[in-house]
Order: C-alpha cells, then structure tokens, then sequence
C-alpha cells in the first residue's frame, strides 16, 4: 500500500463557512458550493477562481437532537449536472427548494411529508431525461415524483387511493420509506436506501427510463424494482461502481429465523443491478479499522472509502488496498475532472488521482 503524498490543493471560497459543493459542468466551473449565508459560488479549477453566482435566504433548520440515532437536520446540496438548478434541501427534515441559478432566484417549494421525516436524509436527486433536466423528489413518506425544473412540469403524475384502515390495500399502494437517493452515472437507474416497518432496511433499484418513459408506478411495483437482501441501518455509505454495479458499505447477511443481520464486518458488498436473484452479492472483506466510513465513491475501477481518518483507495479488480490520504475526508468526486474534494470550513480541497488504466480488464469479478 502507499500512503500517498500527492499535492492537495486548496481553493478559497470566502469568509463563510461552507455547507455543502457538488460537481457541476457549468460556464462558471467545475464545483458549486453553497455557503452559510445562502450564496451560491462556482469553482472554476483550470483557473483557481471562485464567482459569486447568487445568494437566496435559508431557512431556519427545525430542531433536533444532535445526539439521536439518526442525527440532527442539516442542509444537503443537489445540483443538475449543467450547474444551471440547484435543490437545497433539509435532511431529517420535510422541506426543500429548488433554485435556478443563472436566474438568481428561487422557483419553487418542495415538500417530502412530516411522517417519519426525521429517520432519512430528503430523497432528492437530479439526471437527465429525453435531453431535459429532471429533479426526483420525495412528496410523501412513500411517494418520489419527477419534475422539469425549468418549469414546474410533473413528469410521474399518477393516482393512488388512500389506504383506508381496515380497507383492503389499494393498488400500487406503497408500504416503503424512500430514503437517500443515488442515480446511476448514465442516470438510468436509482438507487433507493429506504426502509420499511420492523424496522429495517430494504435497499432497491429501479429503471428512471421506466418510469419516466411507460410506467408513472414503477417506482411503487414496477417490473424492475430489485429489492436487495434486508439490513438492520440504512443511510448506509454506498455509490454506483458502473452504471450496473453498486457496492455498500458493510458486510452483513439476514438471518431470516432470527430476524437479525449477522456475518458483520469490515468490507462491501458489491450487487447487480440486472440479476433477479436479491442475494446475488460480492463479498468483499476490508482490513479497514479507520473509524466511522462516510463516503465510498467510485471511477469504474477504484473505490475510494473515506472515513473519519482520511480517504483510502482500493483495486476493485484485485481487492488491493492501493493508497491512504490521511486526514483527507472525501466528500465530493468529480470522475471527468478525477478529483476527489474534501470541505474544510471557508474551503475546498482538492486532491488530484492518478488516471485509471482501463486496459486492466474486468472491473467486477
């Protein structure tokens, strides 16, 4: 393994502490970054300079126990992968908004529900349909829709009958807490880290192209929703690998007698997204004792784990832990520019990786 001593650069944004930044490809940079104060700035990293894009009024964070088990509220960034929409929403919370940015100004309220909010982070996640820009959002505990946020326009509208207590259940009618959303690099696929009542975990997938092109329900029972084996926790760290592969942190296997997750360790689990089979998994064990992981992020060959010690990369072709960043936490990866991003306070750190060798071979055994 090498502990790598590769030049960390840092960007300045301001005087504010930031909030959150995710990867764009914008005219103003490469990053946008959301500060405490409610400006939006873009990072530019061919030239270093930040640009002061615009700035709207947050609200005030609802109250929370900083010691629950699910963790306190917190603002979460989501940007359109033109840099040209943002949604800033509240984890463990109901609301959000959706910011158009070369326009300066706020367009439009979301609302996920008040039942249960407080256990997941605001399902929300942009991709790209038929050429336009699409935010999915959650507006219920067990509802997501789709809109055009150049417009307003639902793209999922669709009706479903109230569950009546007692009644019997209507159709399409979901059971299921949407939890975090991850989209596939080709935006093809989500990936879904909800739970359901014992509780417990019950990770899935499903086809976005499904939904939003022939069936307004697939994400309630659509054909190609795969449920993944149950698990104890969800908001578990997890990323797309390809746009089939997604690996989770945690190796863990449901003893269904017993109604328990065993087998616990260090490790990932690498699933697929086009077998049928739930259990159909990769174990991969880890000699990773770094303390609480945070992220996992992938360029189709590697998989970068930061936890709260630093960031470490691994092969995922020979299961080799191939360099460490100590003291680096990744919090954003940009695959076109191959960066990794790191927030400290009034700024950005970014730590350039060493390119992949795509002649390797397979990247999944």
């Amino acid at each position: 393994m090498n502990t790598a001593t590769v030049a960390i650069q840092s960007f300045p944004i301001s005087d504010v502490p930031i909030l959150d930044a995710r990867s764009v490809k914008a005219d103003y940079g490469h990053l946008l970054v959301l500060t405490e104060d409610g400006a939006f700035h873009g990072l530019n990293l061919d030239t270093g300079k930040t640009a002061s894009l615009c700035r709207i009024s947050l609200p005030e964070l609802p109250g929370g126990d900083t010691n629950s088990f699910f963790g306190a509220p917190a603002f979460r960034l989501h940007a359109s992968a033109d840099g040209r929409f943002a949604a800033v929403v509240i984890d463990k919370g109901r609301m959000g908004f959706i910011v158009d940015i070369a326009a300066g100004k706020l367009t439009m309220q979301l609302d996920g529900g008040d039942y249960h909010e407080h256990t997941v982070p605001f399902s929300a996640g942009f991709t790209r349909f038929q050429g336009r820009n699409v935010l999915i959002h959650r507006t219920a505990w067990n509802r997501l829709d789709a809109l055009d946020p150049a417009t307003g326009e639902s793209l999922t509208s669709r009706d479903i009958a109230v569950y009546e207590t007692g009644g019997e259940r209507p159709e399409h009618y979901l059971d299921y807490f949407h939890g975090q959303l991850r989209l596939s690099p080709d935006g093809s696929r989500i990936f879904d880290d909800g739970w359901v009542w014992q509780p417990v975990s019950v990770p899935r997938i499903w086809s976005v192209n499904g939904w939003l092109g022939s069936n307004p329900w697939e994400s309630e029972d659509g054909s190609s929703i795969l449920d993944f084996p149950i698990r104890e926790d969800w908001t578990i760290p997890a990323c797309w690998i390809d746009d089939r592969h997604v690996a989770l942190w945690g190796l863990s296997e449901w003893d269904e007698e017993e109604f328990e997750e065993v087998a616990k360790g260090p490790g990932v689990q690498i699933f697929d997204a086009e077998s049928k089979e739930q259990a159909s998994s990769e174990r991969w064990p880890m000699d990773l004792n770094g303390g609480k992981v945070r992220e996992l992020f992938s360029d189709g060959q590697r998989l970068y784990i930061a936890d709260e010690s630093g960031t470490t990369a691994w092969d995922i072709a020979s299961r080799t832990q191939l360099s460490a960043w100590p003291n680096f936490l990744a919090h954003v990866f940009d695959a076109e520019c191959g960066m990794l991003f790191s927030i400290e306070s009034t700024a950005i750190s970014g730590l350039r990786l060493p390119l992949p060798s795509w002649e390797e071979g397979r990247l999944v055994k």
